[in-house]
Order: structure tokens, then sequence, then C-alpha cells
């Protein structure tokens, strides 16, 4: 069988799905590559993480079949293509010396409507494989799990991680709020390249968990980013009190805004109809939060400008009356 694979997303990211079939089809004795126009194959796999992304034209084929919650979030893959190790051969560029997958899948944040998580994946965070399903010497691992540290087995998992020797990414982010002197004990055992965390909802106060692993001494000599929604179901105020207590620790706060992608496009201008779809004070609303996207976005703007209200563009967007798209006037 000819096997083509499609990518519908950036391919600055290896696509774990479409590795794990070339492995599968490769071991089978099938023919496997990148789908290419103007040549048949017997099977076409389409796959796209992120619903904005668009299929590309497509050659011509026997069979088409698409997965990724780009499409939907029913679709999985078979268990034997699920737990084959990757073909890290199919991004050669992306995946030198470097493993990813995944230890855990699920989250238990039932609340967080803004995450497809535990619609995808459930929500309960379950160990779904052990390190050496993708891993297999590499130095550095990248790791896409979305909650880890919920997983009843998680210090089994932290223990493989320890032994494995390699540096550590926790790419799929880490909950705070689980943390505890045992855990900590294994990160400093564990060569951590960086740390993710978050800290999304205003409503919990999470100060004393960021403050103990501040305290561990973790965040001198290492990148600490904690993801900070905006846009969803917090105010200003709200927004300003976690980026500042978590700077002030010394983490790096990365602004997150909900449904940026229905607001503007990839350069981060309006969309042509986003007056139509919105009304003013959401636009409005948006536009600040795209402002202190920006304002977090380098730490030497952070340093040089302490306060989001002394950021230049956002203080000049004030003055000129807080300008957004309307009916009326169309783009601003």
């Amino acid at each position: 069988m000819k096997v083509g694979l499609v990518d519908c997303d950036s391919h600055n990211f290896p696509n774990l799905p479409l590795m794990k079939l070339s492995a599968y089809h490769k071991q089978k004795g099938d023919q496997v590559s990148f789908a290419e126009c103007g040549k048949f194959y017997d099977r076409l796999y389409i796959s796209k993480i992120f619903t904005g992304s668009r299929e590309p034209m497509l050659p011509a084929s026997g069979e088409i079949i698409r997965g990724g919650s780009g499409y939907d979030l029913v679709n999985h893959l078979p268990d034997e293509v699920e737990h084959i190790y990757p073909d890290y051969g199919l991004y050669p560029g992306l995946t030198k010396d470097t493993a990813y997958g995944f230890l855990t899948r699920g989250c238990p944040r039932q609340n967080h409507g803004f995450c497809i998580t535990p619609q995808k994946d459930g929500c309960i965070s379950q160990k779904t494989a052990d390190l050496s399903e993708f891993w297999n010497g590499q130095k550095k691992i990248l790791l896409l799990d979305q909650n880890l540290l919920a997983c009843r087995e998680r210090m089994e998992l932290l223990n493989q991680l320890v032994d494995s020797g390699a540096w550590i990414d926790f790419q799929g982010g880490l909950d705070v709020r689980f943390l505890n002197g045992e855990i900590l004990s294994l990160f400093k055992r564990m060569k951590v390249s960086s740390y993710h965390f978050a800290w999304d909802d205003p409503r919990e106060n999470l100060q004393e968990q960021f403050r103990l692993f501040f305290r561990a001494g973790f965040i001198k000599n290492r990148s600490c980013g904690v993801y900070v929604l905006t846009n969803y179901w917090s105010s200003l105020e709200e927004d300003l009190f976690r980026i500042y207590t978590l700077r002030d620790m010394g983490f790096l706060p990365f602004v997150m805004i909900y449904d940026k992608q229905k607001y503007v496009d990839e350069k981060g201008r309006w969309h042509p109809d986003v007056a139509y779809q919105y009304s003013e004070e959401q636009l409005r609303k948006f536009k600040v939060c795209q402002h202190l996207q920006r304002w977090c976005a380098r730490v030497w703007i952070l340093k040089k400008c302490p306060k989001f209200e002394a950021y230049e563009p956002y203080r000049r967007w004030l003055e000129r009356g807080q300008p957004v798209p309307t009916e009326r006037s169309g783009k601003r």
C-alpha cells in the first residue's frame, strides 16, 4: 500500500499521530511519505490539530482518513497505533535527539470550559504509557501531558523521568496545585530545561503554591513560565494581580487570550467582520488583553515598564478614546 500523510498545521512542530501512523504502516511493509499533489496514494491520512488550520489541496487517493482535534474531539488512533514507537524520521530536523509523547491523558479541571482536554481525553488524568514507549535514549524529552501531576501514578512516572537522565521539557504544563515536598525533591534530581504552569482561574488563590516552588530555588537557573488566561472570566484587575504576583516572584507570565483567533488574524489585525460579531465592549476588552499580551511578551519590556498603565501603546490607545472597529466606521 502507498500511504500519504498530510499535516495541516505548522511544520514547526512534529505531528505525533502522523509519526505513529508512519511507524505502523512501515512495520507492515507499506510505502509511507508526506503526500504530494500529482501522485496517487492508496490511502491518505489528514491530521489537523487546530480548528483554524486549512486543508491543503489533496492528491488523488483511494481512501481518505481525517483525524485530530481540528476536526472533532471523538476520533482516536487505534490502540495498536497509539502505543507504537513513533517514526521520528518523519521530522528529522525537529526530532534530532528529542523524544515526544504523552505519559498521561486527561485532566480533572471540568470547570475549564476553554480547554478541550476533559472532553477529548477524559476528566481524570490517567497513565497511558511508560516512558520507554516513545523514548529510547534521546538527550531531550518533550512531554505533552495536560496534567501529569494529577495522575495517581505521578511518582512512578516522575521517577522514570529522573532515571532517564535526559533533559525534560514539560511542554503541556504542570498543575501547581499538586506540588509538594516529595514532588519537588524529584524535580531537584531531574534535568529540567523549562517548567510551564498555569494560573487560569482568578478565583483560585495559588500564591502559596507558587511561593513553594519559588522557595525551592528552581527559578534561579531555569525558565519558569506561567500561562495566564484572559478574555474569559477575569477583569483587568484580576489579570494584573496574577501577572504582578508571578513577575515579582521571578516567573515569566505568558498572557493567553481566549478565542483570540476569532478577533484577529495571525498578524494581530482585526478580522473584517468583528464589528458585526461582537459588541464594542467585547472588542475593547479583547484589545486590552492584546496590549497585556504584547506588554508581557518581552522580559525587557516588563523590566523597563513595570506598570501596565505606563505601557506606551496601551496609554496611546486610551488617549485616542479606545478605538475599535464599529459597524459604522469599519476597521480602525
